[in-house]
């Protein structure tokens, strides 16, 4: 009782309502000092509690009483919410039910806001879970650091680090992804793969950041090349992938020819003339296989197919070529035991010097005569001993024998012998031509190798170096192929050659052509001006040799004299061909 004899009022003593106080405080400054916010919702989705890290996230002044309002009416004064996130927001609400409701927001910026401000793009998690029948808890999260850490893992799981396109595994998804979702009436998918060869070769030679830069450029030309929707890669080495759709298989082939063009042009590094050779094997997908991987594998058939074929560098997939692969692998087998085995061996094809009716000099030519296949000519195995890393070998072979042969001839007849470019690009192909030399004791002035215009385009020092030491060995340069290449005359002025022969391209039919036998004209004379012979090749008729003689060619090779022969024959052609030139005489 109090002093006037009455019941104290109900309820807890003062220390114990000051102490509830407190501890609702403390409780207050815990929640909003937490880096997770809170909103606490009624039934009727009116806010009951609302923190300051929830209220600083959303953009919410903390001037004027939050708390009572509801939610769906605070929404429009989330400064740091969009329109498309107050959607979201609004979305999330209006389906509240008893199940629990998690949404990715962006936020933009909320320029003149007093709470600290996001720098730039940012994300916010809600997560909205049913409290009973009392109503729900939303907590609300800054994720942007979560978020950004993903995206970067992403990038860098899916990306090529060195050109920033998708790699294998992720255009493997994607694609899959398109197939299943184009509905059949769009226009055919296709997918193809490119290689690049000698790509590995300057990658060693030159250096991997030369390497990695000349993928960069390869990527920008390509890119130039492609529609909106194609979707590039590199699948990693020299391989790079695209997929997509064309209107018809006629404009993905055309397509295919268009970015041949584009990447086989030169690439100017430091100064250095780089060349390459792309190939392209190409798939479409309802003709070929509606699956992601059976599309890839059908590309990667085509690309080998085209590998091996130097005339086109395309393939386009068909059922036949698997069968075509299994004989290319036989072929492989078979051509890994010639050289062990001695199964190869040279025919000789003669020049004559067109005015003094004589044979100055033989070509040596491969030849591979299998106790199963026959006689294999050069065009389908050497392409294949380049790819298969047995080109060395077969080479040096070659080099020796035909020295070896040489040293039977008359001591004013030459002896020509082919250098691939992987040869040369070796480095040390000037020492093997110095040990044949030396074995066969043929004088280094009867002995000619013959290079392609194009690997002088690739200008490494790998290869100038070569064709130094071979000069300083005294062994005679040709320029095969003359007039195929790119950037002919320049190549000329930076490295002097003793003959040039020009291609067979350009050597007219019977019914001359006046442009061809004026390109021929201008390389003999400029031969001519330089002091250096010049060779037709491929001619077969009087009336072509005629016509090389009144354009001022030098020397002549092709079947109107002599088709190859065999080594024991060379002796007896030499003395027959040793009069007058003339289809007669031939």
């Amino acid at each position: 009782m109090n002093h006037n004899g009455s019941m104290p009022p109900a309820g807890p003593p003062p220390h114990r309502r000051s102490g509830g106080v407190a501890a609702a405080g403390l409780l207050r400054a815990s929640l909003d000092s937490a880096p997770v916010g809170l909103i606490v919702l009624d039934h009727a989705q009116c806010v009951r509690l609302i923190t300051r890290r929830a209220a600083d996230l959303l953009g919410l002044k903390r001037s004027g009483k939050l708390e009572g309002m509801n939610l769906h009416h605070l929404l429009p004064r989330c400064r740091f919410l969009g329109p498309d996130a107050r959607t979201s927001f609004a979305a999330v609400l209006r389906e509240a039910g008893e199940e629990a409701t998690q949404i990715l927001l962006t936020l933009q910026d909320g320029a003149g806001s007093q709470a600290p401000e996001p720098k730039g793009q940012r994300s916010l998690s809600l997560d909205m879970r049913p409290a009973g029948r009392l109503g729900w808890v939303l907590s609300l999260e800054d994720v942007t650091q979560t978020r950004q850490a993903q995206d970067w893992l992403l990038e860098h799981v899916s990306t090529d680090p060195v050109t920033g396109l998708w790699n294998r595994q992720h255009f493997m998804l994607m694609l899959h992804d398109v197939l299943i979702s184009l509905p059949h009436t769009y226009p055919t998918p296709f997918m193809l793969l490119i290689g690049l060869r000698s790509f590995k070769h300057v990658n060693t030679m030159m250096g991997a950041a030369t390497g990695d830069y000349l993928l960069r450029l390869v990527t920008d030309r390509i890119s130039g090349r492609l529609h909106e929707d194609d979707m590039l890669a590199r699948f990693g080495g020299e391989e790079f992938a695209i997929a997509g759709t064309r209107a018809d298989e006629r404009q993905a082939t055309e397509f295919c020819r268009a970015l041949i063009e584009v990447l086989a042009a030169p690439y100017l590094i430091d100064g250095h003339l780089v060349t390459l050779s792309p190939h392209i094997g190409l798939a479409h997908a309802r003709a070929d296989g509606d699956s992601s991987e059976a599309l890839a594998a059908n590309a990667a058939m085509a690309l080998l197919e085209a590998r091996s074929d130097t005339a086109t560098h395309l393939c386009v997939f068909e059922p036949g070529l698997g069968e075509r692969a299994q004989r290319r692998r036989a072929l492989e087998i078979d051509l890994r035991q010639a050289l062990e085995r001695g199964e190869f061996e040279l025919v000789y094809q003669p020049q004559v010097d067109v005015h003094l009716g004589r044979v100055t000099g033989l070509e040596a030519l491969i030849r591979w005569r299998s106790p199963t296949r026959g006689m294999v000519p050069p065009v389908q195995f050497i392409a294949l001993a380049e790819q298969i890393g047995l080109i060395g070998g077969i080479g040096e072979w070659v080099l020796r024998e035909a020295c070896r042969e040489a040293m039977r001839w008359p001591a004013d007849v030459t002896v020509a012998v082919n250098a691939s470019p992987l040869q040369i690009e070796s480095g040390d192909f000037a020492g093997a031509v110095a040990d044949a030399l030396a074995s066969s004791r043929l004088p280094a002035s009867r002995l000619e190798i013959e290079i392609t215009e194009n690997l002088l385009l690739r200008d490494t020092g790998t290869v100038m170096g070569t064709l130094a030491a071979l000069h300083g060995l005294g062994v005679r340069l040709v320029l095969d192929d003359f007039g195929t290449g790119y950037a002919s005359l320049s190549q000329l002025s930076r490295f002097r050659f003793d003959k040039i022969k020009i291609d067979r391209s350009f050597i007219s039919p019977d019914d001359v052509s006046s442009q061809n036998s004026a390109i021929v004209r201008s390389i003999a004379a400029l031969g001519h001006s330089l002091g250096i012979p010049t060779t037709a090749e491929g001619v077969e008729t009087e009336t072509q040799l005629q016509q090389i003689k009144a354009d001022g060619c030098t020397l002549v090779q092709g079947y109107i004299f002599s088709r190859p022969v065999p080594a024991s024959e060379v002796a007896t052609l030499i003395d027959r061909l040793q009069c007058p030139v003339s289809q007669e005489a031939a």
